[in-house]
């Protein structure tokens, strides 16, 4: 059966459709300061909320972490997470 999760969405790694967003939630591209395509996303459990970003077509190409919306991050990939979360209302 063909993957047809996300299917016509704006991603830079699509073959991540298989490894991260089958049980991620998918927040959109974004391209950082220096110019590196990311697709961003996010892991929310009952008592955590994780950074989920890939940044490469491999499945060991990507990011993850714990992280708390109030807590403030220097990495721009982070801050736009938690950003486009809040703007969700994933995370308050």
């Amino acid at each position: 059966m063909r993957n047809t999760l996300l299917a016509g969405a704006p991603l830079y790694y699509p073959s991540a459709r298989k490894w991260m967003w089958d049980y991620c939630i998918y927040l959109g591209p974004f391209t950082d300061s220096d110019g590196k395509n990311y697709d961003l996303g996010v892991f929310i459990s009952d008592d955590h909320f994780c950074n989920a970003t890939v940044f490469g077509n491999e499945p060991e190409d990507y990011s993850s972490g714990l992280i708390h919306p109030r807590i403030a991050f220097d990495n721009e990939v982070v801050q736009e997470v938690i950003r486009r979360a809040k703007q969700l209302n994933l995370i308050k």
